[in-house]
């Protein structure tokens, strides 16, 4: 399998714009799993104040 990847004289506008939309996505990707996590550990501390109080 053979890529080229001559974008020629939009090569200035295209190769910027790949850069900030893989950007983005890793942006997205990354405050996705540490927006999951707090709610995990949020999720955990409740039901551990519930646990508690039902004792």
């Amino acid at each position: 399998m053979s890529f080229d990847f001559d974008a020629g004289k939009y090569a200035v506008y295209l190769w910027p714009a790949f850069a900030i939309s893989a950007a983005a996505f890793a942006w997205m990707i990354a405050d996705s799993l540490l927006t999951t996590r707090r709610w995990k550990r949020e999720a955990e501390r409740l039901q551990a104040e519930l646990d508690e109080a039902g004792e």
